[in-house]
């Protein structure tokens, strides 16, 4: 039987072929010779037509042997895309999870999730420099040229972590021309979204700037029906960028870039679920409002000067991340205990890469990498009196926890055309990760290494300039994790991957279709559940997992006025091993939905001379998804639609918005009471529908 979720889905596909057919037979049969231009198509990344860095080398995204999307800066604002968590409305087999409002999220990727006290699965690389912490992962964004996320193991090109895939975001550039920007959005619940941007040249062709910044604040738009506040408020979130480019000479550039971010808002808001059932949607009721607040302080340096027998690169990059959480520990409006829970961590990272010119038949890139962090984490217990103020807080058990950890990577690639149709690629990396942890509380030191060798072999065949068929073998890998000492280490994960996939686009490159099939073979799958006896979470592992998937994606430009895409991915995971709970054999992992699809359009049409009308509509479909490994506690399908119309001109525009327009009840993520030692479920509400109006005008 088909659902209501299907049903959406499905009439929105066919309403989106229908609207294109009838477009398409209705244009006069004297089309024009700039339509049928496939340059028309360039700017918008549903065609892939874009330029990404899939090699640490420009190359059409059609060229790059993996499943890519490159979300251009077009979509983005298009979309109205503000964190990395709304890439899953473009992105099959893919989508972030919030476990808190501001300072955590998971990733989950082909079935792979981020563990609490692991790292990332997905390595996030903002302007060349890896984001080593959950807490950066789900920042808003501003300023964006582009966001390309590649799917399936890419250590040989993008470092460590980079075991499920990689989302590469670039910000813009500093133009030598004069130039402003500005966003603004209001919505429900006195929700405030602006981004202003103002770029030229100091020295023209030889210094230029760029300063960007975004506010947003918000009094909430999920309740706290205890409180009758906005449990996800937001009192100020403030994000600044500047950027510096020098042209040193017609060989060496430098950029410099500093960033400043500063929160305060509501923290963990789970919501109790006495039923214990996942689709039961109750409300947040905690006692006193959780809250956080923060500030991060991030510089990156990008030096590269061209030799003639290659393109050398030095990306340096300096985090400081200051934060404290604090929050109602029982979820309940009945008193309880708290927990303030401060968090301090510095990042220092450092890339050297040599990358040979794109013209030779035997192309190679050499790299070695550098990354030291430093932690501060303390667990404080209070006793729960209603009040989050640190003044009344009496604390009953604290546990601070100070760690450092080291990583030494080298990696390598190289691409051979033996043919003008087969190229053959050989690429490998190495990581060498050392840690250490020490816990006040119990006086335990505890200090491990962690090595892993990872190779990567394909090979693509290309029909003509726009076919192509690939095949790839590849090894991913990411560390051990650190829990608490009253628990043991987790295992390092690594996953084998086996992919067959093709790319065609027509030759007016008006249509595009991608797909892929992959297996994968995961040792040591690290998982996460909550110890409420320790108030900590914990990773540990389950010792084989496999993973059969799929993707399908598909784009088109029937007219000049009209985009649609479709994109269908499938995860099935299968548990083949766990060793600590065999009865759980042949059950699928946690948070990974085995069917997740998008489907959406952009139609502009001229309403005067100097403007145009627009609509854009986009829908997501979840399949169920177990929260787990008992495989009891299962979500039913969601699915979520997006909607904006309105009119615009050469440097502006003014639009209605509405997210989530089905006012679609769900979980962004959940914990059954096995999972957490408490006596029911705690769950992450979705938000529910917004809406509002926008403005943007370019100078």
């Amino acid at each position: 039987m088909i659902n209501k979720n299907t049903s959406k889905f499905a009439a929105l596909l066919i309403g989106v072929s229908t609207f294109a057919m009838v477009q398409a037979s209705a244009q006069d049969a004297d089309t024009s010779a700039s339509e049928n231009d496939p340059v028309s198509a360039q700017d918008d990344m549903m065609l892939g037509a874009v330029l990404v860095t899939g090699q640490k080398r420009e190359q059409r995204l059609q060229d790059v042997p993996v499943q890519v999307d490159a979300v251009s800066a077009k979509t983005i604002e298009a979309l109205q895309i503000k964190q990395t968590s709304e890439l899953a409305r473009v992105v099959p087999n893919f989508a972030v999870e919030r476990t808190d409002t501001y300072t955590n999220s998971v990733v989950v990727l082909r079935g792979i999730a981020q563990a609490s006290r692991a790292d990332s699965p997905v390595a996030v690389i903002v302007d060349g420099v890896p984001q080593d912490d959950s807490k950066q992962l789900n920042k808003r964004m501003f300023d964006i040229e582009k966001v390309e996320i590649y799917r399936g193991p890419q250590g040989s090109i993008y470092g460590r972590n980079a075991e499920a895939g990689a989302i590469v975001i670039t910000t813009k550039d500093a133009t030598d021309n004069l130039s402003a920007y500005g966003d603004i959005s209001y919505g429900n619940e006195n929700t405030l979204d602006a981004t202003v941007s103002l770029s030229g040249a100091i020295v023209p062709e030889k210094v230029r700037f760029r300063l960007g910044g975004n506010y947003f604040s918000t009094d909430g738009v999920i309740e706290n029906s205890f409180t009758g506040e906005g449990a996800d408020k937001v009192d100020h979130d403030v994000s600044l960028r500047g950027s510096l480019d020098f042209l040193l000479s017609e060989a060496t550039t430098l950029k410099l870039v500093a960033n400043y971010s500063e929160f305060e808002a509501a923290g963990v808001i789970f919501a109790p679920v006495f039923s214990s059932d996942a689709n039961d949607f109750v409300d947040v009721q905690s006692n006193f409002p959780n809250h956080g607040d923060g500030d991060s302080h991030n510089f990156t340096a990008q030096l590269e000067h061209e030799f003639d027998f290659a393109t050398f690169s030095s990306i340096s990059g300096y985090t400081k991340l200051d934060q404290v959480q604090v929050t109602d520990l029982d979820f309940t409006s009945s008193p309880g205990v708290g927990n303030n829970q401060p968090y301090e961590r510095e990042i220092t990272s450092q890339e050297f890469r040599l990358v040979s010119p794109d013209s030779r038949r035997l192309r190679w890139l050499v790299a070695g990498d550098f990354l030291h962090s430093r932690n501060y984490l303390a667990t404080r217990v209070f006793l729960d009196k209603g009040d989050p103020d640190a003044d009344s807080q009496v604390f009953i058990q604290t546990r601070p926890e100070k760690s450092r950890r080291t990583n030494y990577g080298i990696s390598g690639q190289i691409d051979y055309d033996a043919t003008d149709a087969l190229t053959l690629t050989v690429g490998a990396r190495y990581d060498e990760d050392e840690r250490k942890t020490l816990d006040f509380a119990t006086g335990s030191y505890r200090e491990e290494t962690f090595d892993k060798f990872q190779p990567r072999i394909s090979a693509v065949y290309r029909l003509d300039d726009d076919k192509q068929v690939y095949a790839t073998y590849a090894v991913g890998f990411r560390s051990g994790a650190f829990n608490g000492t009253d628990f043991p280490i987790a295992e390092p994960e690594t996953l084998t991957n086996y992919e067959l996939g093709f790319k065609t686009q027509s030759d007016d490159h008006r249509l595009t279709l991608n797909g892929a099939v992959f297996y994968s073979l995961v040792d040591d799958f690290q998982f996460s559940y909550i110890d409420y006896s320790a108030g900590t979470n914990v990773t540990r592992n389950i010792e084989e997992v496999s993973i059969m998937g799929a993707e399908l994606e598909f784009s088109a430009m029937p007219t000049n006025d009209l985009r649609i895409f479709t994109n269908v991915g499938y995860a099935k995971t299968k548990i083949e091993d766990f060793s600590t709970f065999p009865q759980y054999k042949g059950n699928r992992v946690p948070r990974s939905a085995d069917w997740s699809a998008t489907a959406g359009f952009d139609y502009t049409h001229p309403v005067s001379a100097t403007l145009d009308a627009f609509v854009r509509a986009d829908i997501q479909y979840m399949s169920d998804r177990y929260w787990f490994h008992d495989n009891l506690d299962v979500q039913d399908p969601k699915t979520f639609g997006n909607l904006s119309a309105g009119i615009e001109g050469e440097d502006f525009s003014v639009s209605v918005w509405s997210k989530n327009v089905y006012d679609t009840q769900a979980y962004d993520t959940y914990f059954p009471s096995q999972s957490t030692g408490l006596a029911y479920d705690v769950a992450f509400p979705t938000r529910p529908r917004t809406y509002g109006i926008r403005l943007t005008k370019n100078y």
